[in-house]
């Protein structure tokens, strides 16, 4: 088993597994990172991401192109999102029970219209799909190493890495990000300087929604080409953990995807072994064991901080 694993690192195979698992989790991570900066922390990624993965593949195999899928796709996500910045926002529901309600609705609703649209209930896999193409980078691509590493790979995974730019760009480098940034501070303060404190966290929670719509298409019309239920598996939850980890940095949250997808690529690479010896059950829990550990680590590193801030205070 070892060997098997050992060779498919070496040919590099774990690179493109990798980089296919980080791209839902980075792009959702980054959606719930910009919602959580105004201070509204986005629980529904889940849900979001679920709707996204089915009105993507639904429109993508209906009008057999797969950027009308995507376009479709997100803009479910953003039209949820501002329902859910309505019932936060506007009603003073808590977000908290929004993004529930949204996870529950997204597993739910998916169903639903699966089995009304296309008369299937645990999966749908349309034969005329036109799937998100992979980017075949010319020359590199036959250079041995170097092919491997930056050829092959689906559009989306590039779009999740330059996002990570975008996203840093916004929110360190735009007079809208320093907003963003002073209203998950101290909104009070934002307001009295005249900064529309509501709108802006609407339309953190609209970002938030493009980039769960962008993993969520990139999971059914990218990743494989079906929609299956609850096929997101715990993927919105692992952004919201990585956006913790990621102390809360685009860059930061890069390297915390970088972690969490490696660990759901080993785990891909393991299920893949012929008869490997380690029980498919306890394969399965590799990325949720990475979690914990990870917020372990947040819990110490926050009190550490918290620790220090003590006693630089004390000592003054």
């Amino acid at each position: 088993m070892w060997h098997n694993l050992w060779m498919q690192v070496v040919d590099l195979t774990i690179i493109a597994i990798l980089l296919r698992s980080l791209t839902p989790i980075l792009l959702a991570a980054l959606g719930g990172l910009i919602s959580d900066v105004t201070g509204v922390i986005n629980i529904g990624l889940e849900g979001l991401m679920l709707m996204s993965a089915f009105t993507s593949i639904a429109v993508g195999s209906t009008t057999g192109n797969w950027a009308l899928g995507v376009v479709a796709g997100v803009l479910s996500a953003v039209i949820i999102s501002y329902g859910m910045g309505f019932f936060s926002l506007k009603l003073k529901v808590d977000i908290i029970i929004s993004g529930f309600a949204v996870n529950m609705f997204g597993s739910s609703f998916t169903i639903f219209l699966m089995s009304k649209l296309f008369d299937v209930t645990g999966s749908f896999s349309p034969g005329n799909l036109s799937k998100i193409p992979t980017v075949n980078i010319p020359f590199i691509e036959n250079i041995p190493v170097l092919g491997k590493l930056l050829s092959g790979h689906n559009l989306m995974v590039w779009i999740a890495i330059l996002s990570v730019v975008f996203v840093f760009y916004m929110l360190y480098r735009t007079p809208y990000g320093v907003h963003l940034r002073a209203i998950g501070e101290t909104p009070d303060a934002a307001r009295s300087l005249g900064i529309p404190v509501e709108r802006l966290q609407y339309s953190a929670l609209a970002w938030s929604g493009v980039f769960a719509g962008l993993a969520g298409a990139f999971l059914s019309m990218g990743m494989t080409s079906m929609f299956v239920k609850d096929m997101t598996a715990g993927t919105g939850f692992l952004a919201l953990a990585v956006v913790l980890l990621g102390n809360r940095n685009p860059i930061g949250i890069l390297i915390g995807s970088v972690i969490f997808g490696l660990a759901k690529a080993i785990e891909t690479l393991i299920q893949t072994i012929p008869n490997s010896p380690i029980p498919s059950q306890f394969v399965q829990m590799i990325p949720y064991i990475v979690t914990i550990l990870a917020l372990v680590y947040f819990a110490i590193r926050k009190r550490r901080k918290l620790a220090a801030l003590t006693l630089k205070y004390e000592g003054k």
